[in-house]
């Protein structure tokens, strides 16, 4: 993906001193955390949808929907703070 070697992103990667870690294309398990956290926002989106009788035109709302929760959701890993405030 062409838009991770952007130099403005690269500066942005600079500026806000994050390290990048790249891994081999068409390998997902290589990103388990972020892979798991897809999968879930995804059964909270359609479990949304099912439970309210929705049709699949609403998934893209639904999904940002689940994300905004579990973002300012207590997790176990960030103590005291939801994930939106870390």
């Amino acid at each position: 993906m062409r838009e991770f070697i952007y130099k403005p992103f690269l500066d942005y990667y600079k500026v806000n001193d994050i390290q990048r870690q790249l891994t081999v294309r068409h390998t997902p398990q290589q990103n388990g955390v972020a892979e798991r956290k897809n999968r879930t926002i995804e059964e909270i989106a359609r479990s949304m949808l099912k439970g309210k009788g929705l049709p699949n035109k609403f998934l893209a709302k639904v999904f940002n929907t689940a994300a905004y929760i579990l973002n300012r959701s207590p997790t176990k890993t960030v103590k005291n703070q939801t994930p939106f405030k870390a």
